[in-house]
């Protein structure tokens, strides 16, 4: 309470003293976090604000309420607002390791330990060719869990020479079965892909089979050189033959649906060495779906934007036109002809790019 003095001169008061009472002001999240205030009465001395909590929290407490005290100050709260993260999830192929995490309400923080199954691996790191076999998710602030997985270990396709000559029952993944279908005999081949992503054996030939592959045709400006004769197994080598473009080309198999033209900078079309006379009598690759798409520079993270190199094909010329992938944290654009677009910065792997996502994930605009 606090006090005024009055002084009484020539039959009048000094001045005009009125009482107001205490505002505590708005309650903010400093009082209880991950709450929802509401003050229909207002906020001033002896004045209570009650509170909601925002979802994923929940309310643990029996009082809802604060009051505003003669101190200026909020009543201390009897209830809390808790995060808290649901059951752990049940991961395909693989097995929780920590017991405790088969109860429910998980406080932020909490760790739970898993082991992919025999044949997988923990998501992503078999393309960075590190096999791991153990992860943990963590409750995040969210109210949510880490969000991960195991994937299956694969085995390299067998040889193109058997192409068309065989079936799968499960792809290339572990534990897949791969039988070569010989017309000769009456006895399947099979091979397994094991956990560790070997196969348990090798296609060998079917025995008898006679015949050879026709010369390869000269289509989409390529053309073959068969040194070695057209017999099943024989190779022929692919080179571009382009009139006016004076540029190096590759030959290469594009994705399916696109074409030259079409081909964006994303896209990583498979460079093709040679085709071979596979056991069907047949090219592979088939000569049809060879096209001719413009070579790297030989340049490649030599500290230069280059425009042909700036694509997912050419590596996106070694992080040379991204500044979070160069030493100097700045993009130096080669030739006149990088304009904004063909020197921006693509790889999605760079840092720019990945907040990009983010954002957007989140639900931004860019």
């Amino acid at each position: 309470c606090r006090k005024a003095e009055l002084e009484c001169f020539h039959g009048s008061w000094d001045r005009v003293v009125s009482c107001q009472p205490v505002d505590c002001g708005f309650p903010d999240q400093s009082y209880v976090y991950h709450a929802i205030f509401s003050c229909p009465w207002g906020t001033t001395f002896g004045k209570q604000c009650s509170f909601t909590c925002g979802s994923p929290a929940t309310l643990q407490g029996d009082s809802d309420r604060l009051a505003c005290l003669e101190d200026g100050l909020w009543s201390f709260p009897e209830a809390y607002c808790k995060i808290e993260c649901p059951e752990v999830p049940i991961i395909s192929n693989a097995k929780l390791l920590t017991a405790d995490c088969l109860a429910s309400g998980h406080d932020v923080g909490s760790v739970c330990r898993y082991k992919c199954n025999p044949g997988f691996y923990v998501l992503g790191s078999l393309k960075k060719k590190i096999r791991r076999k153990h992860f943990k998710l963590e409750c995040l602030e969210g109210g949510q869990w880490e969000e991960t997985g195991c994937e299956p270990i694969s085995c390299p396709a067998p040889p193109d020479l058997f192409q068309g000559m065989y079936t799968c029952t499960n792809g290339l993944y572990y534990d897949t079965v791969c039988t070569l279908q010989c017309s000769d005999t009456t006895k399947n081949i099979e091979i397994r892909c094991t956990k560790d992503g070997e196969w348990t054996a090798e296609f060998v030939m079917c025995p008898n089979l006679q015949g050879s592959c026709s010369a390869p045709p000269d289509l989409n400006s390529v053309e073959y050189s068969c040194d070695h004769g057209m017999a099943v197994g024989a190779e022929c080598y692919p080179t571009c033959i382009m009139a006016v473009d004076m540029d190096l080309h590759d030959p290469a198999v594009l994705p399916n649906g696109t074409t030259v033209k079409s081909l964006k900078h994303w896209m990583v079309p498979k460079k093709v060495q040679s085709i071979v006379c596979t056991g069907m009598m047949k090219w592979y690759p088939d000569p049809q779906h060879i096209h001719c798409i413009q070579s790297c520079e030989p340049f490649g993270g030599d500290g230069w934007c280059d425009t042909i190199n700036n694509r997912a094909y050419c590596q996106y010329d070694g992080g040379d036109c991204c500044p979070s992938t160069l030493s100097t944290r700045k993009v130096i654009q080669f030739g006149a002809d990088c304009n904004q677009d063909e020197c921006t910065c693509r790889d999605p792997d760079a840092e720019e790019n990945k907040s990009k996502a983010k954002h957007l994930e989140g639900g931004g605009t860019q």
